[in-house]
């Protein structure tokens, strides 16, 4: 009985990470397609690009959902931002320095991989279309977070 139940547990979550990661792909399509169309990229520029912000988008992820390259399931998501919630009420002064030193951190490592990847960019794009993917990227971002604040029910300052 226990091991059907171990092994119906395991298949769900496979089943979880398949969906999410399928989730996933569906989001990062509609992303390049968004791309492709605002900065107006050839076929072959494309087939180019295509593969670089993937690795782009995979390392900026990796950095800024460091559970997600876990792969934790999504009752122990919602447990862990559950807990963090709980905490944030009861941080000391010294606790919630060191989570602002942390998030500033966490804005410079994501600085350091735009530098990185704004030169293999360069080698696909145009300097016009390097600058304006990465103001399009920042605004779908910010989109993207007003619309998971709104779901929240918060209100998002604009």
């Amino acid at each position: 009985m226990m091991t059907m139940l171990l092994a119906i547990v395991a298949m769900t979550a496979t089943a979880q990470d398949k969906k999410g990661d399928e989730i996933h792909e569906k989001f990062f399509d509609a992303r390049v397609r968004e791309l492709v169309y605002r900065l107006d990229m050839t076929d072959d520029q494309k087939a180019k690009f295509t593969p670089i912000y993937k690795r782009y988008c995979e390392e900026m992820r990796g950095l800024m959902c460091p559970a997600m390259k876990h792969k934790k399931d999504m009752k122990g998501m919602k447990e862990m931002k559950e807990k963090q919630k709980g905490e944030r009420k009861q941080l000391t002064d010294e606790e919630k320095l060191a989570r602002i030193k942390k998030r500033m951190e966490r804005q410079q490592q994501a600085q350091a991989i735009r530098l990185k990847y704004l030169d293999e960019f360069a080698t696909v794009l145009s300097a016009h279309q390097v600058n304006k993917f990465f103001d399009v990227e920042g605004k779908m971002q910010k989109k993207l977070m007003e619309r998971k604040m709104h779901h929240k029910g918060k209100k998002v300052k604009r």
